[in-house]
């Protein structure tokens, strides 16, 4: 399966590790791994129906865009202000929540 989205783990000096998201057509976002567990579980309860959340939000320390997801039937969208909204479906969402625990486990 491809991959609408990308995570890459880099070394920052305040922070040691950061995880950047980036989305198509938007700007990239940055998680520690406190955040990033965080998202992750979040991301993963709306994946299994554990909750019936209609929207995700977090404003991560280290980055200059705010994570903001809706809910819907067929996975999350993700949208920030005068950039295009980019559409995940479960397994897309799944397998960011994936990516995201790995690398807060690392």
């Amino acid at each position: 399966m491809s991959q609408i989205f990308e995570l890459v783990a880099s070394g920052h000096r305040t922070f040691v590790v950061l995880a950047t998201l980036g989305l198509p057509g938007q700007p990239p976002r940055r998680f520690t791994k406190e955040e990033a567990v965080i998202l992750s579980r979040a991301l993963n309860s709306v994946v299994n129906g554990d909750r019936r959340e209609q929207q995700i939000y977090m404003s991560p320390i280290a980055s200059d865009h705010d994570f903001e997801a809706n809910v819907e039937q067929s996975g999350i969208v993700v949208s920030l202000e005068c950039h295009a909204d980019v559409r995940l479906d479960w397994s897309e969402t799944r397998a960011l929540a994936e990516e995201l625990r790995a690398f807060a486990s690392q």
